[in-house]
C-alpha cells in the first residue's frame, strides 16, 4: 500500500490529552459529494448482471439519484443499487463490484461541500478534533482527500469501519483516544443507521444529512446538505465548549479495532481485520 506524505496543519486535539469536542464525519455523501462513485458502482454491478437486465437496472438507479423515484427504506445511492439488484447478485459479487468501482474513482466528478475546509478550520481552531470514519477502503479515499486538499483539515482517517455493526466500537475508541465523553462527540453522515443511530445510542450528537427526505429516525439536527448543518454544528460546539471549557491542542491518531488509520503526525498504519 502506498503511504501518502504527512499533511501538516495546526489545530485539533493532541494524542493522550483532553479534547473538548470531536466531530466524526462520513465520507461518501458527506465529505465527498456527487453521484459519480455511485454510478461507478452501479456500472460495475450492471456488468455482472445478465445483458437483458442491465439497461433497466441502470435506468432505475439514475431515476432514484435524480429524485424521480423513491425506494422503501433506502437512504442513499449505494443502498439503492443493492435494493434494485435484488437477488440478481450474491454478496461476494456486490463486494467485488464495489471494490472495482473504488479503483477508478474520478476525483474530478466529485467535490467537497461548499465551504467545507473553511468550516473544518473553524471547528479545529476551537480545539475540536475532526475524524473521518468511512466504510470505504483506503484505496481511492486517500488520493481523493489529497486531490481536493481536504486531508490537511482532518486529524485522522479510519477506513473499512464496518458501519453500522462496528460503529459503536469505533466511536468508543475515538472517545477513549481523545479522553472525552459522549456528549462531546457529534457524528455527521447521510445514512441514519450507519452514522446517526449508533451515535445517539451512545449519548453523542447525530447530525443527519437527509438528502432524499427519508426521515428514518430522530437526530440532533437534520438538513438536506452538509452546509445546511454548519450552523447547528457551530451551536452544538459552542455549547460543548461552554460546558467543558475547550482550548486548542495538537494532532491526534485514532485507530479503531480492525481498521486502518491515518493522522497528521504519522503515516497510515494497518491492523488485522476481524
Amino acid at each position: 500500500m502506498a503511504t501518502p506524505e504527512r499533511a501538516g496543519s495546526s489545530g485539533g486535539g493532541a494524542t493522550g490529552t483532553l479534547t473538548p469536542a470531536v466531530l466524526v464525519l462520513d465520507f461518501d455523501g458527506t465529505v465527498c459529494v456527487g453521484d459519480a462513485p455511485i454510478l461507478a458502482y452501479a456500472e460495475q454491478v450492471a456488468a455482472r448482471l445478465p445483458h437483458g437486465c442491465r439497461a433497466g437496472f441502470r435506468r432505475a438507479v439514475e431515476q432514484f439519484l435524480a429524485g424521480e423515484s423513491a425506494l422503501p427504506g433506502v437512504e442513499d445511492g449505494y443502498q439503492a443499487v443493492v435494493h434494485l439488484v435484488g437477488d440478481g447478485l450474491d454478496e461476494a459479487s456486490l463486494s467485488a463490484a464495489y471494490l472495482a468501482s473504488r479503483q477508478d474513482l474520478d476525483h474530478r466528478a466529485t467535490h467537497p461541500p461548499d465551504g467545507l475546509t473553511a468550516f473544518l478550520d473553524e471547528v479545529r481552531a476551537q480545539g475540536a478534533a475532526v475524524v473521518l470514519v468511512t466504510n470505504a477502503p483506503l484505496v481511492g479515499v486517500d488520493t481523493w482527500l489529497s486531490a481536493h486538499r481536504v486531508i490537511d483539515h482532518l486529524d485522522a482517517v479510519i477506513p473499512d469501519a464496518g458501519k453500522p455493526a462496528r460503529m459503536p466500537e469505533v466511536l468508543t475508541g475515538i472517545m477513549r483516544q481523545y479522553r472525552c465523553e459522549p456528549g462531546q462527540v457529534a457524528s455527521v453522515g447521510d445514512v441514519w443507521r450507519n452514522d446517526i443511530e449508533p451515535a445517539l445510542d451512545l449519548g453523542a450528537a447525530g447530525m443527519y444529512i437527509d438528502r432524499y427526505g427519508a426521515g428514518h429516525g430522530s437526530a440532533t439536527a437534520t438538513a438536506r446538505t452538509f452546509p445546511g448543518l454548519y450552523p447547528r454544528i457551530r451551536s452544538w460546539l459552542q455549547q460543548v465548549l461552554t460546558d467543558v471549557g475547550g482550548s486548542p491542542g495538537g494532532g491526534a491518531h485514532v485507530e479503531g479495532p480492525g481498521t486502518q488509520a491515518w493522522n497528521r503526525e504519522a503515516p497510515y498504519t494497518e491492523s488485522s481485520p476481524n
